[in-house]
């Protein structure tokens, strides 16, 4: 499949959440057999949340409008991930601000395109695909943003100096002091960069 036959068959946000609240009833049913269910219910309100509640910073806004990208988005994700519930509600609140399709797909029924979109190996999730019309790939973001990649680095890199619990309280910080704003800063950033370089 191209990367235009994984958006044509993409979920909306709503539909994505939705599909999330689904797999919550089913894992529940199933007496939560991978023990997810308070992943999925967390994640879920949060996504809900952030997407109702983000602002933009002064002057990003108007920014992010100015952009004229012939543009899609693609974002592969989970409804248990936590980077995830933080992420990609604004990247879709972007979406709508520029005027660009954002489409998502479920890592998990997808892993040939997760595949192709591994970080090192690992299927760290979520991936934002900037997508062009003839279904070229504009530019890559995630799984996470560069700060948030420093505290995860420094973690797998020595995880006796810098516990998990340090790193997962310097990851909680970071996305509630930052508002999203490196997400769009960034995103934007590679936007330009592809435009730029036609």
């Amino acid at each position: 499949m191209t990367l235009l036959d994984y958006i044509k068959n993409g979920y909306s946000f709503e539909d994505y959440l939705e599909n999330i609240e689904d797999q919550l009833e089913e894992q529940i049913e199933l007496d939560d057999p991978k023990e997810l269910v308070p992943y999925f219910a967390i994640n879920l309100k949060q996504s809900r949340e952030i997407r109702k509640n983000f602002r933009y910073n002064p002057g990003m806004e108007k920014k992010a409008k100015s952009y004229d990208a012939d543009l899609k988005f693609l974002i592969i994700s989970e409804g248990w991930c936590e980077d995830a519930s933080q992420i990609v509600p604004i990247v879709d609140r972007l979406a709508e601000t520029i005027g660009v399709e954002c489409k998502f797909v479920f890592r998990d029924e997808n892993i040939e395109l997760m595949e192709e979109y591994n970080t090192n190996g690992s299927h760290s999730i979520p991936i934002v695909i900037g997508v062009t019309p003839e279904g070229e790939e504009a530019f890559r973001f995630g799984p996470r943003p560069a700060q948030a990649m420093i505290y995860t680095n420094r973690f797998k890199k020595d995880p006796d100096k810098y516990s998990r619990e340090d790193f997962e309280e310097d990851l909680d910080r970071f996305y509630l002091e930052n508002h999203g704003q490196d997400i769009i800063s960034e995103i934007l950033e590679l936007i330009e960069d592809y435009t730029n370089s036609l």
